[in-house]
């Protein structure tokens, strides 16, 4: 794609002057995961012209990484660029760990928001699977429950599965037992989702059954549609609006037997028709949708429901696991942090921050592997806005414990949660 609009800009430079003429003012956001090459294309068209661009965007919350190439002329940031320091998200505790993480550019952040806990929780080896019940339970006595049936606990981690390194535990399914990644484009991959949706129900967990499904969906969608699908709590709630139409074939998934291709065909005939309402504009690409939509007979003995199930007494809503990098950008009422492996297999994560916080050390002059971890663990510490905790191993991190209490962190045997 972009081998082909440089090919015609370069043979039909009137191009650019047509584009600039119709776009007089150009918003750019997140700006700090626009490559190089994405840039270089962008000044062809917008930067020897008259156009009004506005970049947004946090260095600090970059996840793709470009060659070190020299700076262009267009860098971002510019070095006059205005400082947005504010954020009404999270409060001082979380303020004060972003700021100590900030790699690209050093920053001292500004929070506006609810004075929320931040919370170092330590596990054993025999208590891995123990870690998320805990990180819930902790959620349900800190978080005002609205907020959490609103907005469910999340599970971050930078690793969904492990490697073929021996150390344990190294990914998101070492804690929850039956997490699995199923790729949109997978054949079968909706019809899986909504029966793993259907588990969910079942156990007692309603709220977390149709956020997961609706997400599917909209994954999903994004594949035959350019204008992507609204969040859950935006559909709208009259039976007699698209959004009611949208909750109702929720309903009539989250219900329905599916034992037949015929049945899950008007499902998804009813499903295909509703994206094209929802997003005003005709479908493209529904050839994309053939493998994600394919019929697949269930198993006799489901694979297990990731998450927790309800309890009622305690008021615990199930936490959503997922990886950092998905999370970019959301907003979460509590958000755990597990520690993970990174990528060289002898370092991990969450151990590496709290020796970083512990030291008072200068994140953009650490080692290498260390900035990584630092900058991955900013982008998954900043969603919160009422509760972060950190899931780390005991031997990792009881030397550390003394240092994050100084900081205003609670720190939790998992026995004792």
């Amino acid at each position: 794609m972009f081998a082909i609009a440089e090919h015609h800009l370069v043979r039909h430079p009137q191009l650019a002057l047509a584009a600039a003429h119709r776009f007089p003012f150009v918003l750019l956001d997140e700006m700090q995961d626009t490559s190089d090459l994405q840039q270089r294309l962008l000044d062809k068209v917008f930067g020897p012209s008259s156009t009004v661009v506005q970049r947004v965007g946090d260095v600090n919350q970059r996840i793709f990484a470009d060659g070190p190439d020299a700076a262009q002329p267009s860098s971002f940031p510019l070095p006059h660029a205005a400082q947005l320091p504010v954020s009404r998200r999270f409060g001082s505790k979380i303020a004060a760990l972003a700021s100590d993480l900030t790699i690209h550019r050093r920053q001292r952040i500004e929070g506006a928001g609810h004075d929320g806990a931040v919370a170092l929780l330590l596990f054993d080896d025999d208590t891995v699977a123990e870690v998320v019940p805990a990180f819930e339970r902790m959620a349900a006595v800190t978080v005002p429950r609205q907020l959490l049936l609103d907005n469910p606990p999340r599970v971050l981690g930078a690793r969904l599965t492990p490697g073929s390194a021996p150390a344990f535990p190294q990914s998101i399914s070492c804690y929850v037992p039956g997490f699995t990644i199923t790729p949109v484009q997978a054949a079968g991959s909706l019809i899986t989702a909504t029966r793993t949706a259907q588990e969910l129900r079942q156990s007692g967990d309603s709220h977390a059954a149709v956020t997961l499904l609706w997400n599917a969906i909209r994954d999903v969608a994004r594949l035959a549609s350019s204008g992507g699908l609204p969040t859950l709590r935006r559909l709208d709630r009259d039976p007699t609006t698209v959004g009611g139409r949208a909750r109702l074939l929720l309903h009539d998934l989250l219900t329905s037997p599916l034992d037949s291709h015929v049945e899950w065909e008007v499902l998804t005939a009813r499903l295909l028709r509703l994206v094209s309402d929802l997003t005003q504009s005709p479908l493209k690409g529904v050839a994309r949708l053939t493998d994600p939509f394919a019929y697949i007979p269930s198993v006799a003995q489901p694979a297990p429901v990731p998450g927790a199930s309800v309890d009622a007494d305690q008021g615990v809503v199930a936490s959503v696991a997922g990886s950092i990098q998905s999370a970019k950008g959301e907003t979460h009422a509590a958000t755990l942090i597990l520690e993970c492996l990174e990528r060289s297999g002898k370092k991990y994560d969450v151990h590496e921050v709290l020796e970083l916080l512990s030291r008072d050390q200068d994140a953009s002059k650490a080692l290498l592997t260390v900035q990584r971890a630092a900058q991955l663990v900013f982008v998954g510490a900043t969603r919160a806005t009422h509760l972060l905790a950190f899931a780390a191993h005991r031997t990792r991190a009881e030397r550390y414990v003394e240092a994050m209490t100084a900081r205003g962190w609670s720190v939790h045997d998992i026995h004792a949660l």
